[in-house]
């Protein structure tokens, strides 16, 4: 019973502090964090034991998969330098880094240690900066990167753990060739099962014909790809992440109530998993803080030390990005300002992946797993909340003195434009074949504006009761009309949707922007009346 009071409980709190963080206009992962930080030193708290082996299994394949389901192929190739330059290279880079940093500082770290911490420190928390980059007003183009970035990172630097992990537990040395080879086996193999399983999800998935048999389903697949990947010892990350792409780009595009349903129930699924994950590994975090045999200050020193390591080398590498950028003239991805720079650099936040990792390491072939423990949270600290409660100011400040804006997406409003004028299309051709002249209908949808207002075709009936035939014919006249417009504008909404839904697959299309569309074009189609959107 005790178990189940503290899952109520955490639930509870992250709902909580996600409202009281929107009304005090704060991100709600940092203010969870705080929560969980505050919670661990109240005496007698209760607590559950998990075995952290547990938390990152349960916890990483949903949030992959709430995350990924919001971007496109079109992003990944448009973004494929940054995903290699960043989630990879980037990740490598910091690994060597932090690893070089702790043998020197640390007594005793051995390189396999080293790795371990390093590993687990290395790659920023996807859903921190979803969760903090778009309220604080940061430009799309910052944004992409910093999502394309967040969903591929952990992948290496899970893949470089488990080589440290493993030679811990056998005491023997790391082979670098085979941990690279891994790397490559791993990442192939990986795209193509995530590939193979979100076509074939998506055809089952139109098979049910059910929104709420379909987000069920799509709620276990991602544990069951995770763990499949896991028992063939390939990247279960990169799985997940392209299974969640592809499945979302094979649904049926005017699917609107199917995609208004999975849409609240990831956002639900990504608030809870979140708040529970973070909840039971502070409690875990709880017993190394308060063991007696651990020098508290000098990990809380070494941790401090590690969070400046890791902003000077993202620091370092976001400006060799910049200067790269710089000579491609016209180049619409991030770093292409010092301004993104630095925002970039701000928004490098640890989270989920730093934490779950640290917590699973064994204190047999770490003896000191306590101290890292305290290292991981002291980054979690600095790289989370410090910079989650300053980005809305440093925003807002470049904004105001140095110009920050979104440069033009010219990709994007193409497509828009392209999505409107297909509404049109369907618009002029009914207006034609019923009755109207080409140059007559031509003049009418110039004035509508179908998917950029909601003012386009109203239907209207004055429900007048009159015992004249003549005024019942000519009500049943304009019933009919009316429903016939009802009917065109469905087409017509139909068409904005299957050209936005073809467009994710360009080069340059932002797909948050294009899914903020449709789902103002699925809530328009659900708001019509029943019997016209059948």
């Amino acid at each position: 019973m005790t178990t189940l009071i503290v899952v109520l409980a955490l639930m509870l709190a992250t709902v909580i502090t996600m409202g009281v963080g929107d009304r005090a206009g704060l991100p709600w992962p940092v203010l969870l964090l705080l929560v969980t930080t505050a919670a661990m030193f109240i005496p007698g708290m209760p607590t559950v034991d998990v075995d952290p082996h547990l938390i990152l299994p349960l916890a990483l394949p949903p949030l992959l998969w709430a995350l990924a389901r919001r971007t496109s192929w079109g992003m990944f190739r448009d973004q494929w330098r940054s995903i290699l330059s960043l989630s990879v290279t980037l990740v490598i880079v910091t690994v060597a880094a932090v690893t070089g940093v702790a043998m020197w500082m640390i007594p005793g770290m051995t390189i396999v240690g080293a790795l371990a911490l390093a590993s687990a420190v290395a790659p920023p928390d996807p859903v921190a900066v979803e969760a903090v980059a778009e309220p604080a007003g940061i430009p799309r183009r910052i944004i992409g990167t910093l999502q394309s970035e967040g969903l591929f990172n952990d992948a290496v630097s899970l893949v470089i753990f488990s080589a440290a992990v493993t030679a811990a537990e056998f005491h023997d040395n790391i082979h670098w060739f085979e941990a690279g080879g891994t790397i490559v086996y791993s990442a192939v193999v990986a795209v193509a099962l995530g590939w193979l399983v979100g076509r074939v999800a998506a055809r089952f998935v139109g098979w049910l014909d059910s929104p709420v048999a379909g987000n069920a389903f799509t709620w276990v697949l991602p544990f069951i790809v995770y763990l499949v990947c896991e028992e063939i010892h390939v990247s279960g990350v990169i799985a997940v992440v392209v299974a969640a792409v592809e499945f979302s780009s094979r649904l049926d595009a005017t699917a609107a109530d199917a995609r208004l349903a999975g849409s609240s129930f990831w956002e639900v699924t990504e608030l809870l998993v979140t708040g529970l994950a973070f909840g039971l590994m502070g409690m875990n975090v709880r017993e190394s803080i308060f063991d007696e045999e651990v020098q508290h200050l000098r990990p809380v020193i070494w941790g401090l030390v590690i969070s400046l390591v890791l902003v000077a080398v993202r620091a370092v590498w976001m400006s060799s990005l910049y200067l790269r950028n710089r000579k491609r003239k016209g180049t619409y991805r991030a770093p292409v300002r010092w301004t993104d720079v630095l925002l970039m650099t701000w928004a490098g936040m640890r989270g989920l992946v730093t934490f779950a990792l640290v917590l699973s390491l064994s204190p047999v072939d770490f003896p000191m797993r306590d101290e890292f423990t305290i290292v991981a949270f002291v980054v979690l600290l600095c790289t989370m909340v410090i910079p989650g409660l300053t980005l809305p100011w440093l925003t807002s400040h470049l904004r105001r003195h140095y110009g920050l804006r979104d440069l033009e997406d010219i990709a994007t409003e193409e497509a828009l434009d392209e999505a409107h004028r297909a509404a049109l299309a369907v618009v002029k051709r009914e207006l034609v074949a019923g009755g109207i002249s080409p140059e007559a209908a031509a003049r009418i949808t110039e004035r509508l504006q179908v998917i950029r207002s909601t003012s386009a075709l109203d239907d209207g009936d004055d429900g007048v009761e009159d015992a004249d035939e003549h005024a019942r014919i000519r009500r049943e006249r304009r019933q009919a009309a009316a429903r016939r417009a009802l009917e065109i504008r469905r087409e017509s909404l139909n068409a904005a949707q299957r050209s936005l839904a073809a467009s994710r697959y360009r080069k340059g299309v932002d797909p948050t922007v294009v899914a903020e569309k449709m789902h103002e074009l699925d809530r328009r189609l659900l708001a019509l009346p029943h019997q016209e959107n059948r």
